[in-house]
């Protein structure tokens, strides 16, 4: 399937995509186990210092924000946050280069991507409108093993 879309077999029942934009994924290029790359040495003028870009699409949905990197980069697949675990969402931009990082209890995924507040209003919309049923219907695709005795 393409970067450009989500198949309906990458939603959840009831999941349904509210804003999708072009994006880059911002890594950290050592915890990732990437080489050096040409021109990395000046990333730190643009606020990326140690830092590499996985360009793709980013889909807001109403239950999560899913990344898909396109077939043009050293590192290629998927990743997904859950609503729930937003735990803030802010304009990073440093320069010209337009960010917004998502922080959650575990982690923080910053994209740069155009049109960073119309994004961050997005998000923070998708996040209030969760109700608790919806929230509770998550639980189990978030922790599929959540409850079950691990025995061996």
């Amino acid at each position: 399937m393409s970067f450009l879309s989500l198949a309906p077999e990458d939603l959840f029942p009831g999941e349904h995509v509210v804003l999708q934009k072009n994006a880059n994924a911002v890594i950290d290029v050592r915890e990732s186990g990437l080489s050096r790359f040409a021109f990395d040495d000046l990333m730190w003028l643009v606020g990326m210092d140690g830092k590499e870009a996985i360009g793709g699409r980013a889909f807001l949905t109403n239950y999560r924000l899913v990344f898909k990197a396109h077939s043009v980069n050293r590192m290629r697949g998927s990743f997904s946050v859950f609503l729930p675990s937003v735990l803030d969402v802010r304009n990073s931009s440093v320069a010209v280069t337009r960010k917004a990082t998502l922080t959650t209890a575990l982690q923080e995924l910053t994209l740069v991507l155009w049109g960073v507040p119309r994004f961050i209003d997005a998000v923070r919309t998708a996040c209030t409108t969760l109700g608790a049923d919806q929230v509770r219907q998550l639980i189990p695709w978030c922790w599929p093993n959540r409850g079950r005795q691990v025995t061996g």
